[in-house]
């Protein structure tokens, strides 16, 4: 600095001490520790720079000879060979070239394809920020050198998005980025998708193929199903997998395609048309007057919608899911509860539907193409959703209709837990409706 007479790399509050670390080739950890002491050398350094005198031009002797005019050209003295403009140039480029090499500071450290290991122990962490953090402390790695060795010249992703990757604030998404994680992979002679089997939100696809002649609808349909490597094969290729994908998938003849188009024709939800907000101490009388003239053993399988169709709730069921969404969607709720957290309208829209499946799942015939458990209308109840019994059938109902778990699982769960969260969820400050709830055989007992 000192030498070229330049000022320290700023930024508008102080000096920009990653861009200093990276020049020195220094991590962030060693000049932290050290900055108390470098700040005072480059105060100085900034004041000496904006001191420091000018040096004054010496004035050429005075031109006595006549101009020329601009386009005559002075003719070479006798007996040398006239030197060429472009030999003129390669002679600057080369003088300039030299300038450029002969900087000052550490040089930056030599590039390996494979470095080796600074110690044997190697630990598989579980997330992708850990496991790469430890990859690059056991390869002496810093994101800067990191960036240099893996990323090409021609190429856009910056440096800062590594160091995001470290601080957990982002993650790989585009298919760049997914590129850019194999070839760390190779770098450290990891096993391919290493990274990339640890990435949070799996259930997400990559970005960034090269679909501009295909809608955005489309566009995403296809995206599960493109390689990584999509964009830098052959046109002829990409062709190729387009169109396998609509096809075998987009078109509906894989196993689980020919599932959905079935089971869109197996209806089986509870409908709660025009949710109304009485009084539910009324719906309590009329269904406990109600419930006492039947017996236990007396309800049939009498409604035929039920063998598989859509079917209106019981005005009881239909209050409670009135109850649950004005608990949950008033602005202000009504004396003596608490809540946390407010339904907007299509999270309440949203959840009126979830919850219609599950019970229209406990309410469909156990022989019918459902295959649900057969809990009769009169005895469906929010309250059976305080029984983990319940939630563990309907689990297992859904990983058998479908042959897997996806995230509409995990949203029924934190649904439950939500109800059922102390001091602030819905069905622990309701325990009328305990006294709707009625035995059911091998889900719930009189016991529980």
């Amino acid at each position: 600095l000192v030498s070229c007479a330049k000022i320290p790399p700023r930024k508008l509050r102080g000096y920009d001490w990653q861009e200093i670390g990276a020049l020195c080739d220094l991590d962030g950890e060693t000049l932290r520790s050290a900055r108390t002491a470098i700040k005072p050398a480059l105060d100085a350094i900034a004041r000496n720079t904006k001191t420091a005198p000018k040096r004054a031009a010496i004035p050429g002797r005075r031109n006595t000879e006549p101009q020329r005019h601009e386009r005559e050209r002075p003719q070479p003295p006798a007996g040398k060979a006239p030197v060429s403009s472009r030999h003129k140039k390669l002679e600057r480029s080369e003088r300039e070239a030299a300038v450029d090499r002969q900087k000052t500071g550490i040089k930056p450290r030599a590039i390996e394809e494979f470095p080796q290991p600074l110690f044997e122990e190697a630990f598989d962490h579980p997330s992708f920020q850990a496991a790469l953090e430890f990859q690059m402390r056991r390869h002496g790695d810093s994101y800067w050198h990191l960036h240099r060795a893996v990323v090409r010249d021609d190429e856009s992703l910056d440096r800062s998005t590594i160091r995001h990757w470290l601080q957990g604030s982002k993650s790989p998404r585009s298919v760049a980025s997914m590129e850019v994680l194999a070839r760390i992979e190779r770098r450290y002679r990891l096993s391919a998708g290493y990274f990339k089997a640890k990435l949070p939100f799996q259930t997400r696809s990559a970005s960034g193929h090269s679909l501009d002649d295909i809608g955005p609808a489309e566009r995403r349909r296809l995206a599960w199903h493109l390689p990584d490597d999509f964009n830098t094969r052959r046109p002829e290729e990409q062709e190729e997998i387009l169109e396998w994908v609509r096809r075998v998938i987009i078109s509906g003849s894989t196993d689980y395609r020919k599932f959905q188009a079935a089971a869109l024709k197996q209806r089986y939800a509870i409908r709660f048309p025009g949710i109304s907000y009485g009084q539910s101490d009324a719906a309590n009388d009329g269904y406990r007057v109600q419930r006492e003239r039947q017996h236990d053993g007396s309800v049939q399988f009498t409604d035929p919608d039920l063998m598989s169709g859509v079917i209106d709730a019981p005005p009881a069921l239909a209050m409670e899911m009135a109850d649950l969404i004005r608990f949950k969607t008033a602005t202000l709720t009504a004396f003596g509860l608490q809540r946390n957290g407010v339904w907007g309208e299509e999270t309440a829209s949203q959840k009126v539907e979830h919850l219609g499946l599950m019970l229209g799942a406990l309410a469909a015939h156990p022989r019918g193409p459902v295959r649900g458990y057969g809990v009769p209308t009169q005895h469906l109840t929010f309250g059976l959703l305080v029984f983990p019994s319940v939630w563990d059938w309907y689990l297992q109902w859904r990983e058998r209709r479908r042959g897997f778990y996806t995230a509409w699982e995990v949203d029924m769960l934190r649904i439950s837990l939500a109800l059922t969260r102390k001091d602030t969820g819905w069905l622990r400050q309701q325990p009328h409706l305990a006294s709707r709830i009625r035995p059911i055989n091998g889900l719930v007992s009189q016991a529980d």
